[in-house]
């Protein structure tokens, strides 16, 4: 065995220290020449991600283009106004965060609960709204609160606002946040840009493309926790473009206000144009409403009502037309054959067999225009039953019952012009001598819109 010396003890110890020492060199080495690497090679790199913990880009909604009507009044525009949405992904506390903006912009427990169900169902990075319309100091509260609240987005931007409300609900629709399935047919970042809306139903739908617009940009400097410091930059959005109806504005809203509360549907033609100056359905929904998030109380309120408010009664009820197919019916008569001047005696009504129908009233002898003059049902049985009513439902047809009309915006319902062979391939029977005389008066089975 070796023996220990001062002297080999000494050797060993340099020997460790030189073989550590290299070690520690070597580990020095790699460690320069990996933080040379980062500092130039991947500088590109790194630079750009310490940017983005240190700048927030984020898109502004396009303000929509306005939908004005034929003398250039605004049915629809867009209105400046402080707003809060949720983008459910971001909270961190979801039951804590909702009470506190709930506390903040003095929520009633409804709604609270309205938000909390929305924000169940939204995808999670789709931004929920909570308020718009709101007043600085409620913005304000909100504001200062952000970084405890990382998942609420308080922001300023402009909100759909339609002047006469109701008046123009069916015609112009609504616009609202996109869905998840809108989002999947259409992935881009700005349909799950807090604040944006697009077109659900009606015009704003149909002409969504042109009214959007193009999204501005806004950098911002934000802290670690997410408070921002200050404005970088922005790029301004660009307006959608505006859209001009046939529609009278005075006119639309004369109409909705004289139905009032009932339940009923207007429509003017102009007859030289063949523009609708006034398409009305009432009682209807407020569109601003829907445009800021309707409640489960007023959709139910709106759901349940007797009048059904959310039916376009316009294009979408069919009713009898009534006396309103007598002019019509005239022109079917004069095109086979039958003088407007040939006289008609009514005696309170008109026998057909075995049975008698009855007219409002005696009108004596009348041509064709004392005829449409009096309403007279008894002239229209009798010439309706001499040329057959199958002879006048072509010309039903030919000037738009039943017809479906080339209107944007607009779902419709045809209503039915009866004849022999769709009551044979309805009810699989046989056409009667009765059922013309029904249909000459416009009763039976006929059904039409308002708008036809």
């Amino acid at each position: 065995m070796a023996k220990l010396t001062p002297s080999s003890l000494g050797q060993s110890f340099e020997r460790r220290t030189f073989v550590i020492g290299a070690i520690q060199g070597g580990l020095g080495l790699l460690l320069a020449a990996r933080m040379g690497y980062i500092a130039v090679a991947e500088n590109a790199k790194y630079e750009m991600e310490s940017e983005s913990n240190r700048v927030n880009l984020s898109l502004i909604p396009p303000r929509r283009g306005w939908i004005l009507d034929r003398n250039g009044a605004p049915l629809a525009s867009n209105r400046a106004d402080f707003r809060v949405d949720i983008i459910p992904e971001r909270l961190k506390d979801p039951q804590r965060e909702v009470a506190t903006v709930g506390q903040l912009l003095g929520l009633k427990p409804d709604q609270v609960a309205d938000l909390n169900t929305r924000i169940a169902n939204a995808a999670r990075f789709q931004g929920v709204p909570v308020a718009s319309g709101l007043d600085y100091d409620q913005f304000a509260a909100v504001s200062v609160r952000q970084p405890e609240l990382p998942g609420v987005v308080p922001q300023r931007g402009y909100s759909r606002y339609y002047p006469t409300g109701p008046a123009v609900g069916h015609l112009l629709g609504y616009v609202g946040a996109a869905t998840k399935e809108e989002y999947d047919k259409e992935p881009t970042p700005l349909l799950v840009t807090p604040g944006f809306k697009l077109g659900k139903d009606g015009l704003e739908k149909q002409f969504e493309k042109t009214l959007r617009g193009e999204p501005g940009a806004r950098r911002t400097e934000v802290t670690a926790s997410g408070r921002i410091v200050r404005d970088l930059d922005t790029r301004e959005d660009v307006q959608g473009q505006s859209i001009k109806l046939t529609i009278d504005g005075a006119l639309q809203d004369f109409a909705a206000r004289r139905i009032g509360l009932q339940s009923a549907a207007v429509v003017v033609i102009d007859c030289h144009t063949g523009g609708i100056l006034t398409m009305t359905s009432m009682p209807c929904f407020d569109p601003n409403t829907f445009a800021n998030g309707i409640g489960r109380i007023e959709w139910k309120m709106l759901n349940e009502d007797d009048h059904i408010p959310l039916l376009n009664k316009a294009v979408r009820g069919l009713y009898p037309p009534g006396s309103t197919v007598k002019p019509l019916a005239s022109l079917a008569l004069q095109i086979n054959g039958v003088s407007p001047d040939e006289k008609v005696n009514c005696p309170g009504g008109y026998q057909l067999g075995n049975r008698f129908f009855r007219c409002d009233a005696r009108h004596g002898v009348l041509d064709m225009r004392g005829a449409i003059e009096h309403s007279c049902n008894t002239y229209f049985w009798t010439m309706v039953h001499r040329i057959g009513y199958e002879n006048v439902a072509p010309i039903a047809k030919r000037l738009g019952l039943g017809q479906e009309y080339d209107l944007p915006g607009v779902n419709q319902r045809y209503g039915t012009v009866p004849d022999p062979e769709w009551k044979m391939r309805r009810y699989k029977q046989e056409w009667t001598a009765a059922d013309g005389l029904n249909a000459a008066i416009g009763q039976g089975y006929g059904l039409v819109s308002p708008l036809q």
